[in-house]
């Protein structure tokens, strides 16, 4: 069984589909077990759910693609 502090940590990689199995496993059986670290887990979910549907949302401009575009050509001639 995890700790409530060993939970939070793993919030997030848990929420990424990163964990192991058995990590899995504990930071779910925490999560029934602890209503502190489940109120934890509802915000964080929450506020990547407002975040992912705020990102989706914003369209870059033609200018800003253009300088990424450069900024990306620009460090991958520097790598060869």
């Amino acid at each position: 069984m995890v700790t409530c502090r060993e939970c939070i940590e793993k919030l997030q990689p848990y929420l990424d589909r990163e964990l192991s199995d058995t990590e899995l496993v504990a930071v779910e059986q925490h999560l029934e077990a602890c209503g502190h670290c489940a109120d934890a887990f509802q915000f964080v979910g929450s506020v990547l759910k407002v975040v992912g549907r705020s990102c989706r949302s914003t369209v870059a401009t033609a200018e800003l693609k253009a300088k990424v575009r450069l900024v990306v050509r620009s460090a991958m001639a520097e790598q060869r």
